[in-house]
């Protein structure tokens, strides 16, 4: 499982987090441990300034924003809040305990 991601997942001073931190967190929480992939750039610079990451990005999903899922089945999830919808509904079982 892949999340592509800006330039990281840090934390916003003052205000709401960043979205590419809101999806990872929802995704741990869920129990998933993504490869963060850095896309770099940003998603409103036209097609030919893109990095090849977040193009991969927009052949994908059809838009060059990020965060963006690619699960192991090859399924393709675009945007924040959706990455956190799909995490709650794909939790991962928690180990049984002894």
């Amino acid at each position: 499982m892949k999340l592509y991601v800006c330039w990281g997942t840090f934390q916003v001073p003052l205000g709401r987090e960043h979205p590419c931190r809101d999806a990872l967190l929802a995704l741990e929480e869920a129990g998933f441990k993504p490869e963060v992939v850095k896309t770099h750039s940003f998603g409103a610079v036209p097609r030919a300034l893109q990095t090849p990451k977040r193009k991969l990005v927009e052949d994908a999903t059809g838009s060059s924003w990020v965060p963006a899922l690619e699960t192991d089945q090859g399924e393709w999830i675009s945007g924040s809040g959706e990455i956190a919808a799909w995490a709650s509904e794909n939790k991962k079982a928690e180990p049984a305990t002894p």
